[in-house]
């Protein structure tokens, strides 16, 4: 999201009448979602490094997971591959 869509998502939650419950619930909702992901991402770098062998101890590790990590950055996520090949 954008900062300007961030800051409108924010006046819109203020303006809300949530009680203190409310809060606490919409507040955990919000970290829980960071904290599985977090959690997904070291679980992948795990595996990743065990993958590794001992090659996973190098200096080049670091770089060359976070190369896989984003190889389909910037790729389109809907590919017409029925055209591949002809």
């Amino acid at each position: 999201m954008t900062t300007l869509a961030l800051n409108n998502l924010w006046n819109y939650l203020q303006g809300l009448a949530l009680s203190q419950s409310d809060r606490e619930w919409l507040a955990n909702n919000l970290l829980s979602n960071t904290s599985k992901e977090k959690l997904l991402a070291e679980e992948r770098k795990k595996q990743f490094l065990q993958m590794a062998g001992s090659w996973a101890n190098s200096a080049e590790s670091e770089e060359y997971y976070q190369m896989l990590k984003h190889r389909s950055d910037g790729r389109p996520a809907n590919r017409d591959i029925s055209s591949f090949g002809k």
